[in-house]
């Protein structure tokens, strides 16, 4: 593994993890947007998966974001992402990456950032060939109502603190911020894999049920696989020698999935 930068400014810098398969290349690569309630976004949070997928013959470039630590960071963490994107497509090749052949995948808040990203016409992102999005929110008055459900207290929301109002405040910007309203008969040669667990407390599993229904509706080809007794977070934690975790459950359709769509590794 080695430490690359993927752009912001000097006082700034966008880090990422670079996790590359033995041999010169150029190899396929999978840009990953890690999890964290869009507070944390720590690049080590995929490391396992790195490993994984270099094993596997799949380059993977673990990326970092601005995070809402310090108030609202909408839509600047999107653009971290889309920036990421572009630097691995104009850039790949220094790496020994295969610039014509570039997956997306993101978990949780990382999800929702992937596929805003590369569904919303605001940012500027290069072709992809697939997206995988693991337990992501998708529909932001969903995620917010549900906290609220939850008994979230006012200001202490995580996507309120993320975007920087409640969508009473400003419905169009939780319009904006959130995929499911941007998917469109335009995108829809983004072949896209969508991955939960039934027992979700935290996001709810309607979250993909619905970003897949609406993304079968616009006629993209959408995949999914449901771990039925699977809660939140696992797929940043378990690890994936672990027999009896999650992770090990996906991991083999997920790199089919990649396979398929990204192309043959040598």
């Amino acid at each position: 593994m080695e430490t690359i930068r993927v752009g912001g400014s000097d006082s700034r810098p966008l880090l990422a993890d670079l996790y590359r398969p033995e041999g010169i290349g150029p190899h396929p690569v999978l840009v990953g947007v890690p999890g964290g309630a869009w507070l944390r976004g720590d690049r080590k949070g995929l490391r396992h998966w790195g490993v994984y997928f270099a094993a596997a013959g799949i380059a993977f470039v673990s990326i970092e974001y601005r995070r809402s630590t310090d108030g609202p960071v909408f839509p600047g963490n999107v653009e971290d992402v889309a920036e990421a994107l572009r630097y691995v497509a104009h850039r790949g090749a220094d790496h020994g990456l295969d610039t014509a052949r570039i997956g997306l995948l993101g978990a949780s808040a990382g999800a929702h950032l992937a596929s805003l990203a590369v569904l919303s016409d605001a940012f500027e992102t290069p072709p992809i060939r697939l997206l995988v999005g693991v337990y992501g929110v998708y529909d932001l008055v969903d995620q917010w109502q549900a906290d609220r459900a939850g008994n979230a207290k006012p200001g202490e929301d995580f996507i309120e603190r993320m975007i920087g109002c409640t969508p009473y405040d400003d419905p169009r910007r939780y319009f904006d911020g959130s995929p499911i309203r941007h998917v469109t008969y335009a995108k829809n040669t983004l072949p896209t894999l969508l991955v939960w667990g039934a027992a979700d407390r935290d996001v709810l599993p309607r979250q993909s049920e619905a970003f897949a229904t609406a993304l079968r509706q616009a006629r993209f080809l959408v995949m999914t696989r449901i771990v039925g007794d699977a809660g939140h977070i696992w797929f940043s934690e378990d690890p994936l020698d672990d027999p009896h975790g999650h992770s090990i459950k996906v991991a083999g359709p997920i790199t089919r999935f990649v396979r398929q769509f990204i192309g043959p590794t040598r």
